[in-house]
């Protein structure tokens, strides 16, 4: 199974994320939470594509980043937050079922046609859509948004396939 995520912001307690996610009473709470929804969502065949921003300290992304790699294979993307010194690429693609797949932390204005753009960074935010039809095929798989019914846990290949067919956009 392929899976995706993003904007954890693990140890990150500012004030937008306290605002923003009002179930929670504490980073570490919310710690708790977001990496227990991973390792209960994912299988040791799986992969899951971390799309950037998953802790606010070096120390904190070292510590939460082995178990998620002790659980699944991790394909790590670089996002805002991210340390300076995470080795990790910016961007990755792949394809699955016939379909091009583009992962960034950022959401993309423009990028390859036929292809499926997926990020995080927004949080959930409605983001504009123009007559492109390629803005149609970009989604936000950060934590923030409500993937049919779930909320803070991975996004998988299939509920964004299928998001795709319905022609609906998850958003917080």
């Amino acid at each position: 199974m392929i899976w995706f995520s993003s904007d954890h912001h693990l140890d990150h307690w500012a004030a937008w994320i306290q605002e923003q996610r009002h179930e929670f009473h504490s980073a570490g709470e919310m710690n708790g939470v977001l990496i227990a929804n991973i390792l209960e969502t994912v299988r040791p065949t799986d992969t899951l594509y971390m799309l950037g921003d998953f802790a606010f300290r070096p120390e904190t992304f070292r510590s939460y980043a082995a178990s998620v790699d002790a659980a699944c294979n991790v394909v790590w993307v670089k996002g805002n937050h991210d340390a300076k010194a995470m080795k990790a690429p910016l961007a990755v693609d792949f394809r699955h079922n016939k379909r091009h797949y583009y992962c960034f932390h950022y959401p993309l204005l423009s990028w390859r046609p036929n292809t499926v753009c997926l990020h995080g960074h927004s949080h959930g935010n409605p983001l504009t859509f123009s007559d492109d039809s390629r803005l149609q095929m970009r989604y936000d798989i950060g934590v923030d948004v409500e993937w049919f019914g779930r909320k803070y846990y991975p996004v998988s290949i299939e509920q964004i396939e299928k998001a795709i067919e319905l022609g609906i956009h998850p958003t917080r």
